[in-house]
């Protein structure tokens, strides 16, 4: 979770070229690449998904979220995180 916070501090002090993402754009498709991670049965699915979440992270650029949508982020990240763990190394 701290992560999470720590990356939506830095990144909206950045200035952005193109116009930001919405909050809840973010934290939809945040859901939508988490819920797909967790769908994965093999490593080759999760290495694509895990591409796509590092480019979720160029969305974060001067975008505005609310205290809710934060902890959204932080939920989706922490899901994300443990389907992908999961994935890299399943249980006996």
């Amino acid at each position: 979770m701290i992560r999470a916070l720590l990356l939506v501090a830095m990144v909206a002090s950045c200035k952005q070229a193109k116009e930001p993402a919405a909050g809840s754009e973010v934290l939809a498709k945040s859901r939508a690449l988490a819920a797909a991670m967790c769908a994965c049965k093999d490593k080759a699915c999760g290495t694509a998904l895990a591409s796509q979440w590092q480019d979720l992270t160029s969305m974060l650029h001067g975008a505005e979220f609310t205290d809710e949508q934060v902890q959204g982020l932080a939920t989706e990240d922490e899901r994300f995180s443990r389907c992908m763990t999961a994935i890299e190394h399943p249980s006996p």
